[in-house]
């Protein structure tokens, strides 16, 4: 993201909803494993821990901890994000029966280094469950889908997908239905 004090006047309008902003895969997953988290963001690890020299695993230290948001916030921004896999939001592809699913659909122009302009677009999902027990968070990205671009239509399958078979692997059990519209923003 350029330096604010050299945004244009349109600059300063389209940042707000994430126009010529670039983030990776672990910084997004890290935002909402934070908001899943009631605001305290746990430093990301790519290594869970090592085998000794008896093979047995010994888990690594845990990353540091931060808070960022208030847990009010946090459970407010989690009301709005069930509320996009609802009937009323983008995101209802995502939507798993007998969970509460939070997340936020995303499709965004790709920006093409080698021709200079935006060539493409990349559709995304990212979101936890179960959404008033976090326990895992999903991210799925395409890149230059070909059919649709939407992350709703294209990346929210995916999610769903991949967020189903994790929470039957770690049988997480259910935790009731998706977020009604009278619980969004209701800090619930």
């Amino acid at each position: 993201m350029p330096h604010h004090t050299t945004w244009s006047g349109t600059q300063r309008c389209t940042v707000a909803y994430g126009q010529g902003v670039s983030v990776t895969a672990l910084q997004t997953a890290s935002v909402y494993q934070t908001i899943a988290n009631g605001g305290v963001r746990v430093q990301p690890q790519i290594v869970a821990g090592m085998t000794d020299e008896n093979g047995r695993f010994v888990a690594g230290k845990p990353g540091r901890q931060t808070r960022v948001v208030s847990q009010n916030t946090a459970d407010e921004i989690a009301a709005m994000l069930e509320g996009a896999v609802s009937a009323e939001g983008t995101g209802t592809l995502a939507a798993i029966p007998g969970y509460r699913v939070a997340g936020k659909t995303g499709t965004a122009n790709r920006y093409d280094q080698q021709l200079g302009r935006y060539n493409g677009y990349t559709a995304s999902f990212v979101g936890f469950a179960p959404a008033d027990k976090p326990e895992l968070v999903v991210l799925a990205v395409v890149q230059k889908p070909a059919k649709d671009i939407y992350g709703g239509h294209i990346a929210a399958p995916v999610f769903k997908d991949v967020m189903t078979f994790a929470i039957k692997s770690r049988k997480i059990p259910p935790t009731g239905p998706s977020a009604s519209p009278a619980r969004i923003g209701a800090g619930h």
